[in-house]
C-alpha cells in the first residue's frame, strides 16, 4: 500500500477535444505490469489450404490448382514458401513436424516478456480500464511551480495551466492479481468497442494480457491530463474526456469528478463556463442539477400535459426541451447542433415505436418480397388511403425494403423512415388509428423524411476523400428540426 506524493511526473496520452474544454491534473498512481507476449506465426489462407490438401494426400501442384482454382504457377510458388519455411519436406509430398503443429495451431514460438502499464485513480483508489506499453510524459515550463503550465502550442506560444486536483493523503489500495484482471476485462471491451464502431485507425497498441509474471513492488505517483467538456448527449453537466483515446469519454471518471467537484469550489468554478445554462452563485451542484431538471419538467407540465401518460415519449420530449435551452443560452457549437438534431430525430423515433405498439400491424397480411419491388409499396401505401401520406411522401417511402418494415412491426429499432412505414401498416386493423384522422398540413411527412436525410447524412465524416460536402449544420435548421420534432408530438396528444 502506498499515498500518493508529488513526483513532478505529468503524463498526456491523449488529444486535445475541439470547443470548449477545461484541463485537469488528475492525480494517479502508475504500476508497471509484466506480461508474456507470446507470437504465433502465422498462415495466410493460401498457405493454410495447400499445407491442409498436403495433409490430405493431395500433392500433385495440378491436382492443387484443379481444387482450389489457382493458377498452376501460384500453387508452385506457395510449395516452394512452405518448403522454404520448414512446413514441407523438400519435395513437397508431406508436411513437417513443425507444418503439422503450425496448421494445428498449436505451435508458439518463444514468448516474450514485455511491460506495460497500468493507472490507479489516487482520488478514489480504484484501477482504470487501460493499459499501454509505455509513458508519455510531458514536462512544465517551470518544473519546482506549484501550479505547472505546459505549452500548447510551439508555434502560436499558447500555454496551458491545467487545474490542480487535491489528492487526498491515505493508503490507497495494492495491485492484485484480481485488480488487473477486472481493469483487464474492461479495458478489453471497450478496446474491443472501439474497433466496432469503426475506430480501428488511429487506435493505440492494444495490450493481448495472457498471465501476469511480476508486478513492480513500488508504483509511481504522477498526474495525468485529463479533459473536461459539457456533456453533449445531455445526461449530465460535463463529460470526462477519454485520457487514452480508446473512447469518447471516459465513463469510469464520471461519478468520481461529479463527487470532486462537489467538494471543491474551485474546481466548481474552473467547470462552470463549460455550461451554457448560468448557475447563480450561491448553487450547488445539486442545486443547479436539480434547478435545470425543475425548469425542464415545468415546461413538460405546462406545455406538454398529456405527455404524462407516455414515460418514454416525456423523456424524450425533456432531453430535446433541454437541448433548445441551451442553444437559447448561447451554446451554438457544431456538436450542439448536432446533439439537437439527434435529439429531433429521437423523438420522431420514439414517437413511431408508441404507434406501432399502440396499434400493432398484422404483418401476415404483408406479402412477402424476394427482391424490392417499389412498384408494389406504392400500392401498398396508396391502398391505405392517408390523408397526410401524399404523392412525394409514398413515393420516397416505397424505396424501402418491405424486410425492414416487417421486422420494424415487431422489433421497432429500425430507421425513421422503416418505422413511418411500419406505423401506417398498422391502419389496416384499426379504424381508429391517428394517421387515419391527421392530414398532410398537420403531420407534413415531407418535412420528417427530409429531417431523416439530414441526420443521416450528418451522421457520416464527409470530406475531399469521399467526394461530398461536408454537411454544414445551421442553427436556423437546427431550430426547425426541434420545432418540427415538438409539433409533430404534439399532433398525437388526444390519442396518447
Amino acid at each position: 500500500m502506498a499515498a500518493f506524493v508529488e513526483s513532478g511526473i505529468y503524463l498526456d496520452f491523449g488529444s486535445k477535444p475541439q470547443g470548449k474544454k477545461k484541463a485537469v491534473l488528475w492525480p494517479v498512481m502508475v504500476h508497471r505490469v509484466l506480461y508474456p507476449d507470446p507470437r504465433r506465426a502465422q498462415l495466410n489462407l493460401l498457405q493454410r489450404a495447400v499445407l491442409g490438401l498436403v495433409r490430405a494426400r493431395t500433392v500433385r501442384a495440378q491436382d492443387m490448382a484443379a481444387l482450389t482454382g489457382l493458377h498452376l504457377d501460384l500453387i508452385k510458388l506457395i510449395l516452394a514458401q512452405c518448403v522454404s519455411n520448414g512446413w514441407l519436406v523438400d519435395n513437397a509430398d508431406a508436411l513437417t513436424p513443425a507444418g503439422e503443429t503450425l496448421l494445428d495451431d498449436e505451435d508458439v514460438v518463444e514468448t516474450d516478456m514485455k511491460s506495460g502499464y497500468l493507472v490507479q485513480d489516487a482520488l478514489t483508489g480504484k484501477f482504470w480500464p487501460r493499459l499501454v506499453v509505455q509513458l508519455r510524459q510531458i514536462e512544465p515550463e517551470d518544473q519546482s511551480a506549484r501550479y505547472p503550465e505546459f505549452n500548447q502550442s510551439r508555434k502560436t506560444g499558447k500555454k496551458i495551466r491545467p487545474f490542480l486536483l487535491s489528492a487526498p493523503r491515505v493508503m490507497l489500495p495494492s495491485l492484485d492479481h484480481d485488480s488487473l484482471l477486472l481493469a483487464y476485462r474492461d479495458y478489453r471491451a471497450d478496446y474491443r468497442a472501439s474497433q466496432q464502431l469503426g475506430h480501428s485507425v488511429g487506435l493505440p497498441e492494444e495490450v493481448s494480457l495472457q498471465g501476469v509474471q511480476r508486478l513492480d513492488d513500488v508504483a509511481q505517483p504522477a498526474r495525468m491530463l485529463v479533459w473536461i467538456t459539457a456533456d453533449d448527449l445531455g445526461q449530465q453537466l460535463w463529460a470526462v474526456k477519454d485520457p487514452f483515446s480508446l473512447r469518447e469519454n471516459a465513463w469510469w471518471l464520471r461519478e468520481t469528478l461529479i463527487q470532486t467537484i462537489e467538494k471543491d469550489a474551485n474546481l466548481l468554478s474552473k467547470l462552470a463556463p463549460l455550461v451554457s445554462i448560468p448557475r447563480a452563485d450561491d448553487q450547488s451542484v445539486e442545486e443547479w442539477l436539480e434547478a435545470i431538471r425543475r425548469q425542464t419538467e415545468m415546461q413538460v407540465l405546462i406545455e406538454y400535459p398529456w405527455v404524462e401518460r407516455q414515460p418514454d415519449i416525456k423523456r424524450h420530449l425533456a432531453a430535446l426541451l433541454a437541448r433548445q435551452e441551451k442553444m437559447l443560452q448561447g451554446d451554438r457549437s457544431e456538436q450542439e447542433l448536432d446533439a439537437a438534431l439527434v435529439e429531433s430525430q429521437k423523438l420522431l423515433e420514439v414517437v413511431m415505436q408508441w404507434l406501432i405498439r399502440t396499434y400493432p400491424a398484422d404483418v401476415g397480411q404483408l406479402p412477402r418480397q424476394q427482391r424490392t419491388d417499389f412498384g408494389l409499396n406504392q400500392r401498398l401505401l396508396s391502398a391505405l388511403q392517408l390523408p397526410a401520406f401524399t404523392e412525394p411522401v409514398i413515393n420516397l417511402l416505397s424505396r424501402q425494403k418491405l424486410e425492414q418494415v416487417i421486422r420494424a412491426c415487431s422489433k421497432p429499432d429500425s430507421s425513421l423512415k422503416a418505422l413511418l412505414f411500419a406505423a401506417a401498416m398498422g391502419t389496416l386493423n384499426d379504424r381508429r388509428h391517428p394517421l387515419k384522422a391527421l392530414g398532410a398540413e398537420e403531420l407534413q411527412l415531407e418535412t420528417l423524411l427530409e429531417l431523416a436525410d439530414l441526420r443521416n447524412k450528418s451522421s457520416h465524416a464527409q470530406s475531399e476523400f469521399t467526394g461530398k460536402a461536408p454537411i454544414q449544420l445551421t442553427q436556423g435548421t437546427t431550430n426547425r428540426s426541434i420545432q418540427y420534432a415538438l409539433n409533430f408530438t404534439s399532433c398525437f396528444k388526444e390519442w396518447m
